[in-house]
């Protein structure tokens, strides 16, 4: 590609502003943010300044005036897909290369138009799962894999983020999609493809919250093509009293991984503990830009596809719990 990458964002919120950072100062040399959206004028003419970029309020009017490479999607999940249409779909159209945030969507049918067309226009494609680029994940994966494992409990436990959407079901997914898609997303980097959901969940411990209707608490059973087992659990109800990792049981053997801090690896005669040394939001995005520049969708860790899969996993978690617990199988 000759010049530079051209990036549009839609949405310069919360998780914009951690984009934002990684290209300001010129981090990333190879790109220029040409144009950015946002439904709060404030935060689109911050943003524009901050890049030299031009101010949208709606994305179809960005999309008809600027010309862009890339474009990040950084928005509410219920934001995603529209009736007429929505915008990964209007930026594949384009011939735009894609990031989009966690939860990719809220539907499967949706999530699978955006990764059909962009398989089909071979568009570079990445997620909003920064995880996966840790530095020590690899490490951490090397390690299980030469063990027997038991089981492992996965948490994403904590308080409630202030956003106005996230309290709804219906705007946010709920906690186990919103959230902990987060800790799913790991589970599967490490242990593999999921095949079957069940789970359940709770109300009436959040108390005094307006608009607020989704689950204060569940816990999502997992089945792993290998035959493992595991569970996930999230909770917004614990403030400082939380947890966010997951724990693997071994024959022979433990594994601790505190999210985005590090992990620690434990048997008999030996302890391997390794923290977090890498800037992995930063190389998330640099790594998408080189994608782009190469031509390279091998380059990309935590592609739009495997979003996808986890989004399968995380809805699937949803049905089970409103109704019952009941299993559901996925492949």
């Amino acid at each position: 590609m000759a010049g530079k990458v051209r990036v549009a964002f839609v949405g310069c919120g919360g998780i914009g502003n951690f984009h934002f950072g990684h290209f300001a100062d010129n981090k990333i040399p190879d790109a220029q943010i040409v144009a950015v959206c946002d439904k709060v004028e404030e935060r689109a003419q911050k943003a524009a300044a901050r890049f030299g970029a031009t101010p949208y309020l709606r994305w179809q009017d960005m999309f008809a005036k600027e010309q862009f490479d890339a474009l990040y999607v950084c928005v509410e999940p219920c934001a995603h897909e529209r009736e007429d249409g929505g915008m990964e779909l209007a930026a594949i159209e384009k011939g735009c290369h894609l990031f989009v945030e966690k939860p990719v969507a809220l539907s499967m049918d949706y999530a699978n138009k955006v990764l059909a067309g962009l398989t089909k226009k071979k568009l570079i494609h990445a997620a909003g799962f920064q995880d996966r680029y840790l530095d020590f994940a690899p490490r951490m994966k090397a390690w299980l894999a030469t063990k027997e494992i038991g089981f492992f409990n996965g948490y994403w436990v904590g308080g409630m983020p202030g956003v106005w959407w996230w309290r709804k079901r219906s705007t946010s997914g709920g906690q186990a999609v919103e959230q902990t898609i987060h800790t799913f997303d790991m589970a599967r980097y490490l242990f593999g493809e999921v095949v079957a959901v069940s789970a359940f969940g709770r109300r009436g411990i959040m108390e005094n919250v307006p608009d607020y209707d989704t689950e204060d608490a569940s816990a999502v059973n997992l089945k792993f093509e290998s035959g493992l087992i595991g569970t996930i659990y999230s909770g917004c109800f614990a403030n400082a009293f939380g947890k966010n990792g997951i724990d693997v049981f071994c024959k022979g053997g433990k594994l601790e991984y505190t999210e985005r801090g590090g992990f620690k690896a434990m048997e008999p005669n030996m302890t391997i503990e390794m923290k977090t040394g890498n800037d992995y939001g930063q190389e998330e995005d640099d790594v998408f830009i080189d994608a782009i520049i190469e031509n390279d969708q091998s380059l990309i860790v935590s592609p739009y596809s495997e979003a996808v899969k986890d989004l399968e996993v995380v809805l699937a978690a949803n049905e089970s719990m409103d109704n019952g617990g009941k299993v559901i199988y996925l492949r």
